[in-house]
Formats: structure tokens, C-alpha cells, sequence
């Protein structure tokens, strides 16, 4: 369904509509039976993403989402039914700059009377291990935001938390598995291969947004909404790139720490080789990615059945591992 203009239509607006989670929420309300006008927030209304989702009948606003810019922030929530927004640690690695952020979105949707604010957040591995672990940043910031938002919540103003598990795509692009000097590819790691990880394709993320926004159940139930489309090891997946490409990779696993971290790009913030080098893998082996809850609660509620690993490899582009 097209998206429409009627104003008897509910109103989303949607934070970094050009992104992939953003704009997966936006597909997906696109696709939906049901009718939504959609305003959609971009840094920059005049590149090519931006003008393609005027295209499709979006409105575009241009708006930097930063504390000072709470006001315009406001307006730009203004009459809306439902405001999706996410932050972005990875552009200025700063926990506290996100928090920051993320709570001038839920202020300015307080005080714009959103009904439904939609946050996507990560789960706190400090408060489940009881502030053992305490250094994983990227995900303590949409935490603490989210603890924000639920502090906010009323009967005007319902927060609900969405969380993005493991993207499949953290396996392309050298992220994970690199290219070594020699020509070979190798997967290393300082925990067991055989971890189970929730993995997503991203372009799917916006299912389970629509699920909170479409069911009611989903809105209500009081938990975080966790996006995990299949549990997977890291070994299952590296071999199934391997097998999809015909490239031999190399795992390394149960690397000592002080070695792994030596993998990391020379400048590498120091707070983010305590994050990405040491505390997120041992939060996954001692906690688990989600922590131990139940993370296919919501899949009754989606449009359809998520990707597996094996499915979004169908699509992924894969020619790094040929070249």
C-alpha cells in the first residue's frame, strides 16, 4: 500500500529514515494493509534517499536530532501518533553524547503528546551481571536511555523498546572476518566459536516495529521487544559463507584477550577495545546476547516469517570473499 496523505491516517515519524533501521521501518509500514502518512527525518532532505522517500509520498524534514536542537526536535514530532527513534553511538563513540540525545527525543516526545514512542535500544549487561560488566558501551547508552523513556511513560505516553540483535551483516565487509596480508581469510575470536548469537537481517528490523506498532499485545506486554529471527553460532556462520563462496576461512577461537586486542586497528579508542575486545564477548558467554530471555515472544505478531542466516546469505553480497 502506498503511503498515503489523509489525515484520518495515523502520523509516524521516523528517525533516521535514510538508515537501515529507519528505513526498514519505513518499508515495512509501506507494505502494510493498514494506512499511515509518514514524515520522515534525515540530516539532509536533498540527497538521492531523502528524495526517493518524497517520492513515495513521505513528508521530509531535515533535522539534526541533538540536545541543543530540542525545540525543532518538538516540532518535528508535532501531531504525530507514533515516533520511531534511534541513536547512533558509532558516529562519535561517546556514551554519554547518546544518552544525552536519546533523552531529548523522548523529552521532545513528552512534550509534543506522542502517543507511541518506539526506541531501539540494546540490553544492559551492567544491570544483569549485577555491574560486573560494566564496558560495553555501545550497548549501555541505549540502556540507560531506554530505562529514560520507561521513567517517562504515562497513560498518554507509552515507550516501548525495540532491540536489534546480531546483524548477519557484521559478517561482510571485514568486520568480523578479514582478509589477512597473505591473501587468506580468517574469523578470529576470543571466545568459543560455538557461541550462539541472535542474528538479523537488518533490512528485516523494521517487522518487529511494526509488530509494536500494529498489535496492541505487542505495545502492552511491558517487556523489551527482542529482534532475534534465529540463534545461530559464530562457527555455523562463518562455514556457511565459506560454503556459499568456495573460500576457505580460517577460525581462531578461545584467543587469549591480550592477543585479540592486538587485532584491533592501531588508534583504536582505548574504551572501545575494553568494549568490542573484551567485555561484549564476555558478556555473551557469561549472559548471553539477550540475557536469557524469551526472544521469540513476538514472532506470531509479524507480517511474515524473518530470514534466517542461511536465507539472507541468498542475497548478501558476497563478492569480497571471491575477489
Amino acid at each position: 500500500m502506498t503511503i498515503t496523505q489523509s489525515s484520518q491516517a495515523p502520523l509516524v515519524v521516523i528517525g533516521g529514515a535514510t538508515g537501515n533501521q529507519g528505513g526498514s521501518v519505513l518499508r515495512y509500514l509501506q507494505e502494510s494493509d493498514k494506512e499511515y502518512r509518514i514524515r520522515a527525518l534525515t540530516r539532509d532532505n536533498t540527497k538521492p534517499k531523502a528524495k526517493a522517500l518524497a517520492d513515495l509520498g513521505a513528508e521530509v524534514i531535515s533535522i539534526d536530532l541533538k540536545p541543543e536542537n530540542k525545540d525543532k526536535i518538538e516540532q518535528a514530532y508535532a501531531g504525530a501518533d507514533v515516533v520511531f527513534a534511534v541513536t547512533n553511538f558509532w558516529e562519535h563513540v561517546d556514551k554519554n553524547r547518546e544518552i544525552n540525545e536519546g533523552k531529548a527525543m523522548i523529552d521532545a516526545g513528552v512534550a509534543a503528546n506522542v502517543k507511541l514512542f518506539i526506541f531501539s535500544s540494546l540490553p544492559s549487561f551492567e544491570h544483569a551481571s549485577n555491574g560486573t560488566i560494566r564496558n560495553v558501551h555501545h550497548f549501555e547508552g541505549k540502556a540507560r536511555i531506554e530505562e529514560y523513556g520507561r521513567s517517562k511513560a504515562s497513560s498518554t505516553f507509552q515507550f516501548v523498546a525495540v532491540q536489534a540483535g546480531f546483524y548477519d551483516s557484521n559478517m561482510i565487509g571485514q568486520q568480523l572476518v578479514r582478509k589477512e596480508p597473505d591473501g587468506t581469510w580468517v574469523y578470529k575470536t576470543p571466545i568459543s566459536a560455538d557461541q550462539l548469537v541472535p542474528s538479523i537481517d537488518i533490512d528485516e528490523y523494521g517487522l518487529w516495529v511494526r509488530a509494536a506498532i500494529e498489535h496492541k499485545e505487542v505495545r502492552d506486554d511491558g517487556r523489551a521487544v527482542p529482534v532475534d529471527a534465529e540463534d545461530i553460532s559464530l562457527r555455523d556462520m562463518v562455514t556457511a559463507i565459506s560454503k556459499a563462496t568456495g573460500t576457505p576461512i580460517k577460525i581462531i577461537d578461545n584467543m587469549p584477550y591480550d592477543e585479540f586486542v592486538k587485532t584491533f586497528p592501531e588508534g583504536t579508542p582505548p574504551h572501545i577495545i575494553e568494549d568490542l575486545g573484551v567485555d561484549m564477548w564476555n558478556s555473551l558467554t557469561e549472559l548471553g546476547y539477550f540475557c536469557g530471555v524469551d526472544t521469540k515472544w513476538p514472532h506470531k505478531y509479524l507480517a511474515h516469517k524473518p530470514s534466517t542466516f542461511a536465507e539472507w546469505l541468498k542475497k548478501a553480497d558476497l563478492s569480497e570473499y571471491t575477489k
